[in-house]
């Protein structure tokens, strides 16, 4: 706005300019007793030399002076215009509390960053070794408190040194790999995972740590889980009890912590743990699997 005021103010006197002219030579038209009272008002003499020079092209512009006169009052009232909205702006500027946001900026950062700071330190004393004290079987179905997924920090046992726990307590009811008996007619003949035999409402839990990936119904799966564990290795849990997923899709969860409860959804004869292990998206036997990461179940 300001440069466009400028401008307007370098059009506005350039048109005046052109209308003093034009009244000389106006005036000059009118007789010589005209120009030498429009001489006598001047003190520089090489100035009107130089403007007496454009007399006889301005003579043929004398029949434009309304028109110029016009384009003067245009020229003028738009510089006036721009003006005054360039001091309208300037006021506005001026009234945004700009020094007051700036330190809400720097206190909020400040804020966030001692919130980062807390948290790091909060994870990098969490101690690694977890109760051995073996957890009630079945457990209790868990029924979150509101807006929380917290379970008392209740955890699977000793977490192995690779960081993998066993995804339930049970006995192994259906091993991985081709089953001549299908258990119901809707099912594959090659079992995709592992089926460990916890009762109805037994926690699951996270067999590592990881980000989760689905948490939602899946066809002859029932509600089911998946964790992304990284390095092209995800696990899956099936046939969870009806509304006791305890974890969402982008949630990053643990090893141990509980994620949800056995059941019997999806093409299930009995409540179970249906766990499976892949590995760039391939299913493959979860026993040998976890046993090379310490971690032994299904007694």
């Amino acid at each position: 706005m300001r440069e466009l005021g400028a401008a307007a103010t370098a059009t506005a006197d350039a048109s005046r300019r052109t209308l003093a002219t034009l009244v000389r030579a106006t005036l000059q038209q009118s007789g010589p007793e005209a120009v030498d009272v429009l001489l006598a008002g001047d003190s520089d003499g090489n100035d009107l030399l130089a403007r007496l020079a454009t007399l006889e092209t301005l003579n043929r512009l004398t029949n434009s002076l309304d028109e110029v006169e016009a384009r003067v009052d245009a020229d003028t009232r738009r510089e006036k215009t721009l003006q005054d909205q360039d001091a309208a702006l300037r006021a506005t500027i001026e009234a945004i509390p700009l020094t007051d946001t700036r330190i809400a900026m720097e206190d909020a950062q400040q804020e966030l960053d001692a919130a980062a700071a807390e948290v790091a330190d909060l994870a990098a004393s969490t101690p690694v070794t977890l109760s051995l004290t073996p957890l009630p079987d079945p457990l209790p179905a868990p029924v979150p408190a509101a807006g929380t997924d917290d379970f008392g920090g209740r955890l699977q046992g000793q977490l192995s040194g690779h960081g993998w726990a066993a995804p339930a307590v049970g006995s192994l009811t259906d091993g991985f790999g081709p089953r001549p008996d299908r258990p119901l007619p809707d099912v594959s003949d090659f079992h995709r995972g592992t089926d460990i035999g916890a009762a109805c409402g037994a926690a699951v839990y996270a067999a590592s740590a990881g980000v989760v990936a689905t948490a939602a119904p899946l066809g002859t799966y029932g509600n089911w889980i998946l964790i992304d564990h990284g390095n092209g290795i995800t696990t899956g849990y099936a046939h969870l009890a009806e509304g006791q997923t305890v974890v969402s899709a982008g949630e990053t969860v643990i090893a141990g912590q509980v994620i949800a409860s056995v059941g019997s959804t999806g093409s299930s004869t009995g409540c179970h743990l249906h766990f499976e292990v892949r590995v760039d998206g391939t299913a493959i036997d979860a026993r040998p699997f976890l046993v090379q990461r310490g971690v032994q179940f299904g007694s």
